[in-house]
């Protein structure tokens, strides 16, 4: 198992952030690694065409034992579901969620989820980590000054 960090870069919230302001640090995941590709074709002269297809989301993430329901939950549902990536996230004396420097809503289906346990990283806090695919049908980045960019997938 790779050597995880707790420095948290980057944030999991199983919240829409667009919807919901008020996050606690609590509510958080440290994500470890995040993979996904995007895809548009395009014509013999390089000229985009059609739509944007979209594939799996896979994110890695540090979780004590007691969290995987959520995910587990979401893996069994037949409904679309949300996570919120929140990058740089800074938060105030009462753990409330205050800026980030940007971040992604990402909406579709929990496909795959996987889970690593090292004894040695559960004696120094670490529990565990998860990793789980998500099969995207949108995702909206969201910048500076609240700016967003929606891209809807067609899989």
């Amino acid at each position: 198992m790779p050597k995880l960090s707790n420095h948290t870069k980057a944030a999991l919230f199983t919240e829409n952030i667009i919807e919901q302001h008020v996050l606690r640090r609590e509510n958080a995941t440290v994500v470890q690694r995040l993979d996904y590709t995007l895809r548009r074709p395009r014509n013999d002269f390089g000229k985009p065409y059609g739509r944007m297809s979209g594939s799996e989301l896979i994110v890695a993430t540090l979780i004590g034992t007691n969290d995987t329901r959520e995910y587990y939950e979401r893996l069994v549902s037949n409904d679309s579901q949300i996570f919120s990536i929140v990058f740089n996230a800074t938060y105030d004396n009462n753990n409330f969620l205050t800026s980030y420097d940007s971040a992604m809503v990402v909406a579709g289906y929990v496909v795959d989820i996987v889970e690593h346990y090292d004894d040695d990283e559960a004696k120094e806090g670490n529990q565990m980590s998860l990793e789980f695919s998500f099969l995207l049908t949108s995702i909206t980045y969201i910048g500076e000054e609240e700016r967003h960019l929606r891209l809807n997938f067609v899989n």
